[in-house]
């Protein structure tokens, strides 16, 4: 008779105590948040004794669930009807996942595998940023402009591409805390491979004034890299006067200066008579 009654103990938890179905509800580049509605210890009544949720990157069936990766921290059940979630942590980003769970009671008797569902992690953030631009440096002037030069950097430190430049300026050194007040330049360079020799010129500039200058350069997630050296270069007055338009011959009178013999031209004189 306890063989019989076992038997049928294990039918009926098996049959009736299933997981309501699960839910994926936040999805990052290395997590999956489920949630579910808790079943009971004999079917939908009581408080289960405990969970098995498992995952894997292949689908999952009843005849493979156990082969499938288990979840160390699956929360223990409440009663019955309450929902309870978990967050499946340490996956691989851009992969597909397959998730299953079942209940036991403390026998332990499991139910059947619940529904099953399926969520594609996101791709993993850009955290690695272009590497600094050290070597900026002046190569040229004139009175509204400065012309700047430097190596490109990579995408990521100094691999790859970067996705864009930012040029400031200033007639104060530029820092890392006062970056955001500088003037930014416009018409950068679109970012060539690391190792390339770039140049730009930056324009709008005053005569005969000091200016500071620095770069940062940004990956496509938008990652600034460190501030760069900081250049700077004092524009020219490359101005000449103006040329004398008026010049003409006129009458200079120094009146009369004791004990000194002048000679005074008179302009106009007829037959370029003087007169002493």
């Amino acid at each position: 008779m306890r063989a019989a009654a076992l038997v049928l103990l294990l039918i009926l938890a098996g049959a009736a105590a299933g997981i309501s179905t699960a839910q994926a509800q936040t999805v990052t580049y290395n997590s999956v948040q489920l949630s579910w509605t808790a079943s009971g210890d004999d079917s939908l009544t009581g408080t289960a004794a405990r969970y098995d949720l498992r995952y894997s990157t292949s689908a999952i069936t009843a005849a493979n669930f156990a082969g499938a990766t288990p979840w160390a921290t699956t929360p223990t059940p409440t009663a019955a009807g309450t929902h309870q979630s978990v967050t499946v942590t340490g996956l691989q980003p851009n992969t597909t996942y397959w998730f299953a769970i079942k209940s036991g009671d403390e026998v332990p008797n499991w139910s059947g595998v619940s529904n099953i569902i399926s969520r594609t992690t996101l791709t993993a953030p850009d955290t690695i940023r272009p590497a600094q631009l050290a070597n900026v440096a002046v190569t040229g002037s004139t009175e509204t402009t400065v012309g700047l030069g430097w190596t490109a950097v990579g995408d990521d430190s100094l691999t790859g591409t970067a996705a864009s430049y930012d040029v400031r300026y200033s007639t104060s050194p530029i820092t890392a805390s006062n970056w955001g007040s500088a003037t930014q330049a416009t018409g950068e360079p679109a970012p060539a491979a690391a190792g390339t020799n770039q140049t730009f010129t930056v324009t709008g500039l005053t005569r005969q004034t000091t200016y500071y200058f620095a770069v940062k350069a940004l990956d496509e997630a938008a990652n600034p890299s460190a501030l760069s050296n900081v250049p700077s270069a004092t524009t020219p007055d490359q101005t000449r006067p103006a040329a004398v338009t008026d010049l003409a011959v006129g009458f200079i009178w120094l009146g009369n200066v004791p004990n000194t013999r002048l000679t005074t031209l008179v302009a106009d004189r007829p037959r370029g008579r003087h007169r002493l």
